[in-house]
């Protein structure tokens, strides 16, 4: 898989889980709306304020770069994730190992559902 697939991937499902949480019922209020400004536990990577939540994902990343001969000829530089595997080929690799680290800040979708609505509803 290439750097941008999956990081765009990772970022993607992030946000589908955070709106699956959201849509369950009877659980908790994940990332409420119209919170007015509730002052939530500190955490060095959420930020809060009365409209927007946001955090950083952070990404901490080792590629594997191989130069391939095969014996059939042509070599190439090619990146394999883990678990590639060579075949029945009488082959030489020089593999390269980089380590890559980088953050990405993200605003939290807010949920839908009305948690005072529901809180009322209930009785609490």
């Amino acid at each position: 898989m290439n750097l941008d697939e999956f990081v765009k991937e990772v970022l993607s499902q992030i946000i589908s889980g955070i709106r699956s949480a959201q849509k369950a019922k009877g659980g908790a209020f994940v990332v409420p709306a119209g919170d007015g400004g509730h002052d939530y536990a500190k955490h060095p990577r959420v930020s809060s304020s009365a409209r927007i939540k946001s955090t950083i994902v952070d990404f901490d990343i080792a590629l594997t770069v191989e130069d391939s001969s095969k014996g059939s000829g042509g070599g190439g530089l090619k990146v394999f994730g883990i678990g590639a595997n060579v075949q029945g080929e009488l082959a030489s690799k020089d593999t390269t190992v980089s380590r890559i680290q980088f953050a990405v800040p993200i605003l939290l979708p807010t949920s839908e559902r009305d948690w005072d609505v529901e809180f009322k509803d209930k009785g609490e």
